[in-house]
């Protein structure tokens, strides 16, 4: 399909109206610099400025002007949120080639509100970057003897793959973990260790605001519980505790009372991480690219559009209420009839 896409698409004009600096216009610098990877020429600016682009993508949907010479007009459609712009919206698409909704769930509910052409909802793709990897620190002391379990850390960091591994930061606030670390060490972990002078004036309160910064405090010992779990408290740091002692009663920790239910936890939060790192590659600006690359193909080809123009006819109740819903939710304001107004003549000018 890419290679299709490349015979087709050689070349988009992003018709920039006007620039205010709004999320909108940065997607489309993104897209931009997407598109020049692939090969595409791609133009950006007022409609004055096109060049014989093959494909014209208006950015700014209700100061949509058709580019006659262009093969393809479309428009990235925004939010709907008064009478106002359905009405200009559903008259726009009537003379573009296509509608690009902000997602399928908006391209679903405009298809059944008389709008024409061909109409895809992508979800809006994010700027790029890395999930922020969970920090979790343990502020104790390490005992030869064992007390406060770590071997249970050990145990588990072992067993992960690289992939999870990266997913983890471990913090170490105390004395005497140095040998623990060099076990934990072969297993390619990221770490830190922060081991302040105890005469240090203001140490205690240092180690307070590392704890403010942690994303999780632990504590894996079963001998009587920490008084660092009320430091989190005050930095608003979660917990992952034992549960025993005053470690009870305290709704908003993490409890668990064996090495098991532990573990149990550790899979939960790297598989949270985990997921929003699915969800953010699924909603990149290369995945954002590709699906309107092949929808401009498809329109390039004739193809049958993902959705057909209901025109409000034999809706299901279930699609009435979704409607009704999205409308109840309008603005109402003379101010917004003056707008249309407005924006209606920019159009026609």
């Amino acid at each position: 399909m890419k290679e299709i896409q490349k015979k087709l698409i050689n070349s988009v004009f992003i018709v920039e109206s006007f620039n205010q600096g709004w999320i909108i216009e940065k997607l489309m610098q993104d897209l931009k610099k997407e598109l020049e990877l692939r090969n595409i020429e791609v133009n950006i600016g007022s409609e004055e400025k096109y060049n014989g682009e093959e494909v014209a993508f208006h950015s700014r949907a209700f100061y949509f002007k058709k580019i006659n010479k262009a093969k393809i007009n479309s428009v990235f459609m925004t939010h709907i949120d008064s009478h106002q712009k359905e009405n200009e919206m559903r008259a726009i698409s009537r003379e573009a080639d296509s509608i690009v909704c902000m997602s399928e769930n908006h391209a679903d509910l405009i298809s059944t509100m008389a709008f024409k052409g061909n109409i895809i909802g992508i979800n809006l793709p994010n700027r790029g970057g890395n999930v922020k990897r969970n920090r979790i620190g343990i502020f104790s002391d390490h005992y030869n003897d064992g007390r406060k379990n770590e071997k249970w850390l050990a145990e588990y960091l072992s067993k992960l793959s690289d992939e999870k591994r990266d997913n983890l930061i471990v913090c170490f606030l105390g004395h005497n973990w140095e040998n623990f670390i060099n076990t934990i060490n072969q297993f390619n972990i990221s770490y830190e260790i922060y081991r302040y002078s105890r005469t240090m004036p203001g140490e205690y309160h240092m180690q307070k605001e590392i704890i403010s910064n942690l994303d999780y405090l632990l504590y894996m010992g079963f001998d009587g519980g920490s008084m660092s779990i009320y430091d989190a408290l005050l930095g608003n740091t979660k917990l992952i505790i034992s549960d025993q002692c005053y470690h009870k009663g305290i709704n908003s920790a993490i409890l668990f009372r064996n090495k098991s239910e532990l573990f149990d936890i550790f899979d939960n939060l790297i598989n949270e991480t985990q997921e929003k790192e699915i969800i953010l590659n699924q909603r990149s600006i290369q995945h954002y690219t590709s699906k309107l690359l092949n929808h401009w193909a498809s329109i390039h080809n004739s193809e049958i559009s993902n959705y057909s123009n209901n025109n409000n006819k034999n809706l299901s109740s279930e699609q009435e209420d979704s409607v009704k819903e999205f409308r109840s939710r309008y603005k109402t304001s003379f101010l917004e009839t003056i707008k249309s107004i407005y924006r209606k003549i920019k159009r026609r000018l």
